[in-house]
C-alpha cells in the first residue's frame, strides 16, 4: 500500500529574470520535490537581466512538478512573439522587455539601437530557436486551486459571485478594484503583481483578511520571497537582489 504525504506548498512570485536569487531561494528552502509543492505565480521576464535562463529553469522545476502560472510580463512577451504589432512592440519594450529580448539573442544585438529591423530579426530568431519556450508561455494556466488557497499573479474580480468567470485580462493585470475590496470566497488568495512595499512600507508578503501578496520587488532592488504554507502557520523567506552569492 502506497502512503502519499502531504506536501508543504511554496509559492514565489514575480522574478523579473533575477535568475540567481531564485536559484539561491530554491536552495535556502531545500527544495524538494518530493516533499514542496513549488507554485510560481507568474511575471518570470523582464526588468532582470537573465529571464532566458530563469525560464530554462522553470521549465525543469515544471517537468519535475511544480506549476508554473501566467502573469502580464509573460503574456506581453508573448505578444510580442506572437503578434508582430508596434502596439505590442511598445507596451513590452515599455516594462523592460529590451532586457528579456538580450537574453535570448544577446547583449550585441542592438549596437546600432532598437529598430523595427533589428525587432523582427530578434522576434524570429527567438521563435526559430526557443520554440519550446514559446509553447511553455503559450500554455500557462492563469490560476490554480490548491486547498484553501487560490494563486493567481494579480488577482481576481471580488464583485463576481463566482471568481472564475474574472477575465483573462483581470487576473493578470488587476490592482486596485482587487485589493481595495475583499473577496467574498471562502479561501485565500496568493499573489504577486503590485509590490508588497505599495502596502506597508516593506518588501515582506504582507497578510491582509483572506488574500497574501509576495511580491518582493526583486526587480526593483527589493527582494525575491518564498511563502511556504504549512497546515497551521506560514514561513516567509527571502533573499536580497544585492545578495550574489548563489548556489549555481
Amino acid at each position: 500500500m502506497r502512503i502519499y504525504m502531504k506536501k508543504t506548498i511554496l509559492a514565489i512570485s514575480d522574478i523579473h529574470g533575477c535568475y540567481d536569487q531564485l536559484k539561491e531561494i530554491l536552495h535556502k528552502v531545500n527544495y524538494n520535490s518530493y516533499k514542496h509543492q513549488l507554485i510560481l505565480v507568474g511575471d518570470y521576464v523582464d526588468r532582470g537581466q537573465k529571464s532566458k535562463q530563469v525560464i530554462d529553469l522553470i521549465m525543469n522545476l515544471v517537468d519535475d512538478g511544480a506549476i508554473a502560472l501566467r502573469g502580464n510580463h509573460d503574456q506581453m512577451f508573448l505578444d510580442f512573439l506572437l503578434t508582430n504589432s508596434g502596439v505590442n512592440d511598445q507596451l513590452f519594450l515599455s516594462n523592460g522587455g529590451l532586457s528579456t529580448i538580450e537574453s535570448y539573442v544577446g547583449y550585441e544585438w542592438f549596437t546600432e539601437g532598437v529598430t523595427f529591423e533589428s525587432l523582427h530579426e530578434a522576434r524570429k530568431f527567438i521563435n526559430n530557436n526557443f520554440s519550446e519556450h514559446v509553447r511553455f508561455f503559450y500554455h500557462l494556466p492563469l490560476f490554480h486551486k490548491l486547498d484553501n488557497y487560490l494563486f493567481v499573479h494579480a488577482g481576481i474580480d471580488p464583485s463576481l459571485s463566482d471568481w472564475i468567470l474574472t477575465p483573462a485580462e483581470e487576473m493578470i493585470w488587476i490592482r486596485e478594484d482587487f485589493y481595495k475590496k475583499e473577496h467574498p470566497h471562502d479561501f485565500t488568495i496568493v499573489h504577486g503583481h503590485t509590490p508588497c512595499i505599495n502596502f506597508h512600507d516593506s518588501h515582506e508578503p504582507f497578510f491582509v483578511g483572506k488574500r497574501i501578496g509576495i511580491d518582493g520587488g526583486c526587480a526593483y532592488s527589493g527582494q525575491l520571497n518564498c511563502l511556504e504554507i504549512n497546515e497551521d502557520n506560514y514561513i516567509v523567506h527571502s533573499v536580497e537582489k544585492g545578495n550574489k552569492h548563489a548556489v549555481l
